[in-house]
């Protein structure tokens, strides 16, 4: 290709949209002006054009009212597009730069002179195709401009579809009669005013002995030519039909049509998926229109089962594509690198028996040769493991096609664009996946129960149920899941030898490979995020992002089908992956981002903790890292609901966070943590281990006021698991420590723990000594209302009901002042429970009223249960018990509705409504 004066080859399209690329870079040029210029200036091989005629052709009757200025704005931004070395000027006009072959116009009109003078029907043969494959569309698309509409256009449109008919007789003559008879059909049903056209598909027809639907379709054309032009078909098209009437039609070898049967086998072992092969059932009942092909898109991670699913279900609907099934692996993901749209049509046409020398070279040519071949076929395309859309939209049949497409890519523009229908291929269920294995390890003495535990292990991933499964019935253990269960490394103990396409390792690979290197970070980063659901906000924070670039990359992870979205707003990995992407972790990289997850959950918390109503009583946060932006909330509710959603996460960012060293800051997110503990009043299991923990760490770095402010959280914890023992040594030890520290707030909360402490163990003296105390140390309302009101609730066990009254009234006033409501409903449920032992009933439950109405408020379930019971009691004790036995079934609900934390509670209310009378009489 010639070179231009600046450097780079240079190359202009007329054929179709009017484009220029330079080193094969496409040109942006501007309006439809300019390609208009363009494309006069092209077609004229380096003559010059004049002004008027430059005039004439580009705006037609129409020019503006300064043709100089306007031509020379045309001329400027075509000079700014192309280079101003490629558009001459001179006393004839203008003119580009080019040699007629860098227009594609001149190689086209070069090449059909060649065919038009050469003796040999090869070298004839080959320039058509030459010509025929330079073909784009209708010229000059994107160029305004009358003169090529009605001059230039036409002229080319009837040059190309004379190539057209031109190859179809040379390939009739060579007995290709089954291409050309598809061939002719798409010809003529984009041109059916075209005789010519009608007159070769007509007598190919009846040289096939199909004379009956020659006859048939020459009516179809007699009438649209009526209808259209309201004149009869010419003499030759005529004579023809009187032939085809009278004569005996010409006989010819006609070659029997290839029926591909590519499909691999189906697997023996294929179970379940019975709503995916029921949607590919509706798609195939319901079609599509005569003008569209039904494309199918089934994506889902590695392993999923795409490949077997497509390949069972087209085996068995393969009685409604009698014309064959055609089945190419893409490659998309795999260790050989994928198949080019370019070699995939070649292996496509193969199949569908074009001889390797008579398949096009051009990618659009093969692209169009293949849609003709399968029109009016009832032929299965099955397109597996591919890539993207880009890679199999040249691959698609048209009108009236079927095809498959299995990706790990969501193929999003396929659905957008082509209106493929999407189904997203997920874990197995628990039932298929037993289904499964039983057929695997057919034979071996195992119970449903083992192989539902052994299908958990493998995230129920079909892949890694067989590959597992087979490695299984190998086993001389009698326990199915013990390999996996034991194995350090499960990913190993899910692959076969060195067969890559038996290891959930090597196909989650492919799929991290063909990320791009943003959204591969993101995904290495993900390995160690210690939730099983992430929000974009929290993901943000581990990757140092924004949330807009944030949730972009989440998108990508979820179209390749590494990530799952588990709502609106939260993604989730599968098992399976997420151990693979941990296995990806690069260390540098992966402490930075978990501290900066865990800064992010701390500071949240913290947001969260003061959004519902609670205070900084000790500063134990630092400022943000860089790249941390911690939530904020604009109410009580909000700021629970976060806590509630998030809750497992945190927890498990305490014990990760310490694991990795990481001990500052798993230790102040523990200590974050505490007001939500405190408010469900039963710690989990993992809760209090994360809590041991916690105080572990803020001794390892040596920090006495966070260890002293964990320990006292940790003693609540075995206190409100009955551990009182634990609880003492552990407030002590605290004490000591704050005591150290000198610090009165704190020194005030542990003495008032441990006046509670002391008084469930039924030692009230001392109990009182430490509340006193705690009294003395306390240094504002908030504080001194909580101490006080620890003072009621043992005086009241001491029977000093009175006092207990006085001091539980103090406490609500205290928390009324600094609007902690909680403190009231708490206060409340203790001068309640001092006015029902003083045998004041009515203030009782006025007092119990008003806090089981804030507890429900603020939803403290946990509290509120307590408090319903003791308003039971108190009607109860008053006479009321219709009253009494409502309150107790609102106390059952709602430790229905609290869990298994509320099993002790649940039984009392249990025991009441089976021992109080029945009603008020």
């Amino acid at each position: 290709m010639t070179e231009r004066v600046g450097g780079g080859a240079v190359e202009v399209r007329l054929l179709g949209a009017v484009s220029v690329r330079i080193d094969g870079r496409l040109v942006e040029l501007g309006g439809d002006r300019v390609r208009a210029l363009l494309a006069v200036l092209a077609l004229a091989r380096g003559e010059a054009v004049s002004t008027p005629v430059l005039a004439e052709r580009i705006w037609g009757d129409e020019p503006p009212a300064n043709i100089g200025p306007s031509l020379h704005t045309l001329m400027t931004r075509l000079r700014r597009a192309i280079g101003a070395d490629l558009v001459a000027t001179g006393p004839a006009g203008y003119s580009l730069r080019l040699d007629a072959e860098q227009v594609d116009v001149h190689r086209f009109s070069r090449l059909l002179r060649t065919a038009v003078q050469t003796d040999d029907p090869t070298v004839e043969y080959d320039a058509v195709l030459a010509a025929l494959a330079l073909w784009g569309g209708r010229p000059f698309d994107g160029a305004r401009s009358g003169w090529l509409d009605d001059s230039e256009t036409p002229r080319l449109v009837e040059q190309y579809l004379a190539a057209v008919e031109r190859r179809a007789d040379l390939r009739v003559e060579d007995r290709h009669y089954g291409e050309v008879l598809a061939l002719l059909r798409e010809l003529t049903a984009a041109n059916p005013l075209r005789e010519s056209l009608w007159l070769r598909l007509l007598r190919l027809l009846a040289r096939g002995g199909r004379t009956a639907e020659a006859l048939e379709l020459y009516e179809s054309v007699r009438l649209s030519i009526a209808d259209e032009l309201g004149v009869d078909p010419g003499a030759e098209l005529r004579a023809l039909y009187a032939e085809l009437l009278t004569g005996a039609p010409e006989e010819a070898e006609v070659l029997r049509p290839v029926v591909p049967r590519q499909l691999p086998a189906d697997l023996p072992t294929f179970t379940g998926r019975r709503s995916a092969l029921a949607f590919l059932d509706d798609v195939l009942a319901v079609g599509g229109s005569e003008q569209s092909a039904v494309i199918v898109a089934i994506d889902g991670t590695g392993g999923a089962g795409k490949t077997a699913l497509a390949v069972h279900w087209a085996h068995h609907a393969r009685t409604h594509f009698p014309d064959g099934q055609l089945y190419l692996n893409l490659r998309g993901y795999s260790a050989g690198g994928l198949i080019e749209p370019h070699d995939a049509l070649q292996s496509l046409l193969l199949g569908l028996g074009v001889p390797n020398d008579e398949i096009p070279g051009a990618l659009e040519a093969r692209s169009a040769l293949l849609r003709t071949l399968l029109a009016e076929k009832q032929v299965l395309l099955v397109l597996d493991n591919a890539r993207n859309a880009a890679q199999v939209r040249p691959l698609l049949p048209g009108a009236g096609g079927f095809a498959i497409v299995t990706s790990r890519n969501q193929l999003r523009g396929l659905v957008a664009r082509e209106g493929a229908r999407r189904f997203s291929l997920g874990q197995m269920t628990s039932e298929e996946s037993t289904e499964l294995l039983a057929r695997v390890v057919s034979g071996r003495p195992y119970d449903v129960a083992q192989l539902a535990g052994f299908a958990e292990l493998c995230g129920r991933l079909p892949l890694a149920l067989v590959v597992g499964a087979e490695r299984a019935s190998r086993s001389r253990s009698a326990d199915i899941t013990k390999q996996l269960a034991d194995a350090s490394d499960r990913l190993s103990a899910l692959e076969i030898g060195d067969d890559d396409l038996s290891s959930v390792r090597a196909v989650l690979s492919w799929s991290y490979q063909a990320l791009p290197s943003d959204a591969a970070r993101l995904f290495r980063m993900l390995g160690v995020y210690p939730g099983a659901v992430f929000e974009p906000p929290a993901v943000a924070a581990l990757a140092g992002l924004d949330e807009v670039e944030v949730d972009h990359l989440l998108d990508v992870l979820v179209e390749a089908n590494l990530l799952e979205q588990a709502s609106a707003s939260s993604y989730q990995l599968h098992d399976l992956v997420r151990l693979y992407a941990a296995g990806l972790e690069e260390p540098s990289e992966s402490q930075q981002a978990l501290a900066r997850l865990l800064d992010w959950l701390a500071q949240t918390a913290q947001a969260a903790k003061l959004a519902r109503g609670g205070r900084l009583r000790f500063a134990l946060l630092r400022k943000p890292l860089d790249g941390v932006r911690p939530l904020t909330f604009g109410s009580d509710a909000e700021a629970l609901a976060w806590f509630r959603r998030e809750w497992a996460t945190l927890v498990a960012a305490v014990v990760h966070g310490a694991e990795r060293g990481h001990h500052w800051l798993a230790a102040t997110l523990a200590s974050g943590l505490w007001d939500y503990i405190e408010q469900e009043r039963s710690p989990t299991p993992a809760a209090l281990n994360a809590s041991e923990i916690a105080v572990r760490s803020a001794r390892a770095i040596n920090e006495p006021l966070l260890e002293a402010v964990l320990g006292n959280q940790l003693a609540v914890s075995y206190g409100l698991l009955g551990r009182i023992d634990d609880a003492l040594a552990q407030f002590l030890s605290s004490l000591t420590l704050m005591e150290a520290v000198g610090d009165p707030s704190g020194i005030s909360m542990l003495h008032s723990n441990l006046g509670m402490t002391y008084q469930r163990k039924g030692e009230l003296e001392t109990a009182l000594q430490h509340l006193e105390q705690a009294l003395e140390y306390s240094n504002e309302d908030r504080s001194y209302g909580a101490v006080l009101n620890n003072l009621a609730r043992t005086l009241c066990e001491l029977g000093r009901n009175e006092e207990a009254v006085e001091n539980a009234l103090a406490a609500v006033e205290r928390h009324r002042r600094v609007n902690y409501h909680r403190g009231v409903a708490y206060a409340l449920d203790t001068a309640g429970m001092a006015y029902r032992r003083a045998g004041d009933y009515e203030q009782a439950i006025s007092c119990l009223v008003e806090s089981a109405r804030l507890c429900r408020e603020l939803e403290l379930g946990a509290a509120e249960v307590p408090t319903l019971i003791r308003l039971g009691e108190a009607y109860e004790a008053a006479g009321r018990y219709d009253e009494a036995r409502a309150a107790w079934q609102q106390a059952l609900t709602v430790a229905d509705r609290q869990g298994p934390s509320q099993h002790y509670d649940r039984a009392r209310i249990l025991e009441r409504l089976q021992t109080a009378p029945a009603n008020d009489g």
